[in-house]
């Protein structure tokens, strides 16, 4: 018996129609995911996904002067990356609220649409990060024109919440391609780089260039790798106990950090932190050990040891924000203003003297002491420390460690330490690693030391046995 082939065809076209239907809605949500996995649902923008997809695009190209993205044949012309950051978003959330500053930012996403041209992609990175890629080739004086252009147009005023007119500036960091990097991921470091320098230095805008790239490839690769390791628990806190010289009693702890590397093993900060220093890494990885160091106070606390915890400032964050990350620290912890010590370095006063000032004030004014590191080894001058609200000065270790061997080294020792007596500062000597470095500076009246011969960094759990039974001395 043959096949009843209208029969079949029957059956196949009442089967289509049924499934039809939900072929075309199986393919709309499709769309509506796909959508949604590259848009930013809070502005509409694109987010980092679509971004990466438009720049793969307009990168693929980059094989080298003469490609279709460097049509001049001189290698300096190609797809730029703006990286943008608001400055003081963080202000309209803690003044107006989270609603507030969501209200903000999708005001800027439309005004940075409007402005950035049919050729751009604008995109929101993550809270007030916004991205715009430039897809056709322009030089780095042309992308740093475009990037002139979207400042204006935030400070061109209009923006409101709550009701309430808002003055709106921010930084760009600018990287072009092929110069700045041939992969959206190189582009968008080295323009954080710039944008970081941007911020620091109050240009507004800042290309990336020579001058801002880490040394070697091994560098770049060390940042890359930075960036996720606060999310892959690789960084740790380590503590110090500093003690009063006369009596070897307990003033508090140092926190120190540490990265286990996934394959150079344990880094100290100075291996890692300078390049972090140069990018806006820096920010974020203070407000980690901020919060890490206040907690772990906190724990001690609650188990019985009640004291003080110190913890490095960079010259990098040494500016206003600095002081809503220590608010946020406080908070959580309930801990009190007088037991966080901010330590800043001699040269991060010298870097920009007036604002490590106004910060400086604004810091001693809700009550933190502040302490000026490495003190000897900078470049401040007197005039400088004069009617600074700093409440110690750390000798620099190199004076310390070696000050029974080289008489240079113990005369700087006993001038710092007459010099902060007469400015009415605690005197801390760091880098003490002998018993006779200790009865040294007792002896030249230092009154509190920290070094190998008290105690090597430890972890919080060591420091709580060792100390716990200890009576810190507050500080001043």
């Amino acid at each position: 018996m043959g096949i009843d082939w209208i029969t079949v065809a029957t059956a196949a076209a009442a089967a289509l129609v049924l499934v039809a239907p939900l072929l075309a809605v199986m393919v709309r949500q499709h769309r509506r995911h796909a959508r949604a996995a590259r848009t930013d649902p809070l502005t509409g923008l694109g987010n980092r996904t679509l971004l990466a997809q438009a720049a793969e695009r307009v990168l693929g190209g980059l094989a080298g002067p003469g490609s279709p993205a460097d049509p001049h044949g001189d290698g300096t012309r190609g797809p730029a990356v703006l990286l943008l950051d608001l400055d003081g978003f963080k202000d309209v959330n803690d003044t107006l609220g989270h609603h507030a500053g969501d209200e903000l930012l999708t005001q800027v996403a439309r005004r940075l649409e409007a402005v950035a041209g049919a050729d751009a992609v604008v995109t929101r990175l993550g809270g007030d990060e916004f991205a715009v890629l430039l897809t056709a080739p322009v030089t780095t004086s042309q992308a740093v024109l475009h990037a002139k252009r979207l400042l204006a147009a935030l400070g061109a005023g209009g923006f409101t919440a709550r009701d309430i007119d808002l003055d709106i500036a921010g930084s760009i960091g600018v990287a072009v391609a092929p110069g700045a990097g041939r992969t959206v991921g190189d582009l968008l470091r080295r323009a954080d780089q710039a944008m970081y320098e941007a911020k620091r230095s109050r240009a507004g805008v800042c290309a990336a260039t020579a001058a801002l790239v880490p040394e070697t490839a091994d560098g770049l690769t060390t940042l890359a790798l930075l960036r996720g390791a606060m999310e892959h628990g690789q960084l740790s806190l380590v503590y110090q106990p500093v003690v009063e010289a006369g009596t070897g009693q307990l003033v508090g702890f140092e926190a120190l950090l540490r990265w286990q590397h996934p394959t150079r093993g344990v880094l100290l900060p100075a291996e890692f932190l300078p390049l972090a220093e140069r990018t806006s890494l820096i920010r974020p990885l203070t407000r980690w050990v901020l919060l890490t160091a206040v907690r772990q106070a906190a724990d001690w606390r609650r188990a019985g040891l009640d004291t003080s915890i110190a913890v490095n400032v960079s010259a990098s964050v040494l500016e206003p924000g600095l002081l809503g990350i220590v608010e946020e620290a406080l908070a959580l912890n309930s801990w009190p203003a007088e037991q966080l010590v901010l330590e800043v370095t001699e040269s991060a006063l010298a870097a920009d003297a007036q604002e490590a000032r106004e910060v400086i004030l604004a810091l001693s004014a809700r009550g933190l002491p502040v302490s000026i590191d490495d003190f000897g080894a900078g470049y401040t001058s007197l005039g400088q420390l004069r009617g600074l609200p700093v409440r110690q000065l750390k000798i620099d270790r190199q004076f310390v460690t070696c000050m029974l061997e080289a008489p240079d080294d113990a005369a700087i020792t006993a001038s710092i330490i007459d010099l902060g007596h007469r400015l009415g500062l605690r005197v801390v000597a760091e880098g003490v690693e002998s018993p006779g470095t200790t009865d040294r500076l007792r002896d030249l009246g230092c009154d509190h030391l920290q070094g190998f011969s008290i105690s090597r960094p430890v972890s919080a759990a060591a420091a709580l046995e060792a100390w716990r039974s200890a009576r810190p001395t507050p500080l001043p």
